[in-house]
């Protein structure tokens, strides 16, 4: 396959010390035309919100994967919005939507471009690699007061939908929630750290065995060293386009 990935999701200290599950979640699906993934990260205030975060990604990512063979930002906002209205509109049968908060960020790699979709914090980054100073970053967007930010579950989430269009010369990416970024990523601005994504990137381009790596970027977020930076559940995704190695 020309298109490989990785990726796993930690339980932060937090959620360890009280005996309670991870409330991100990942999903990565992808075709001959390309490459679908998505990080939602379920807030710590809503009760179901890793339930939200789970429907949320597999929706995105079943819906995109059909977008591929003919990508570009202007025809996929249709199919996204209506993914996330019909996760909205299935999760509050369930219950109150403010049960269920989450964030979304995500990418979309095709063979002659990417498209970029995020909704509240996260960090979608993408590279040129080896040239790691040509990078593409879609960044956080918080809201008014300290730790907080937006859901696909507030009724003006689609104001906070960003979606934008990258040149394919960026073929290799990292998606993570709020608790990796507060360590893999540099702010102000932001961008990707030499000591974090690059050996990352390294040791996984030199594996051949996805589930292998994905199991190793699951040893990296669980780390002590990890835990001792954040106490919140810690996600990364990483995809590559062989055909730019």
């Amino acid at each position: 396959m020309t298109f490989r990935y990785a990726g796993a999701s930690a339980t932060g200290k937090g959620h360890l010390d009280t005996g309670t599950d991870c409330e991100d979640a990942w999903r990565v699906k992808a075709n001959e035309y390309g490459i679908v993934a998505c990080v939602c990260d379920g807030a710590g205030s809503a009760s179901r919100s890793a339930e939200g975060a789970r429907c949320l990604a597999d929706a995105v990512c079943e819906a995109l994967i059909c977008e591929l063979e003919n990508l570009d930002s202007q025809t996929i906002i249709g199919t996204l919005a209506e993914a996330i209205e019909n996760t909205r509109r299935a999760l509050a049968e369930r219950g109150p939507l403010s049960d269920f908060h989450a964030t979304l960020c995500g990418v979309a790699m095709g063979h002659d471009q990417s498209v970029v979709f995020h909704l509240g914090d996260g960090i979608v980054l993408g590279t040129a690699t080896p040239d790691w100073e040509d990078f593409v970053v879609s960044e956080p967007e918080n809201g008014d007061f300290a730790e907080t930010t937006y859901f696909f579950t507030l009724p003006d989430w689609r104001r906070h939908l960003r979606i934008f269009s990258v040149p394919g010369k960026y073929r290799s990416w990292f998606l993570m929630s709020d608790g990796t970024a507060s360590f893999a990523v540099k702010t102000a601005p932001w961008r990707p750290t030499s000591r974090f994504l690059v050996p990352i990137h390294r040791y996984l381009l030199n594996q051949t065995n996805d589930t292998e790596c994905s199991q190793a970027l699951m040893s990296t977020l669980q780390s002590p060293e990890a835990d001792r930076i954040t106490a919140d559940d810690k996600t990364l995704v990483w995809l590559n386009d062989q055909r730019q190695n």
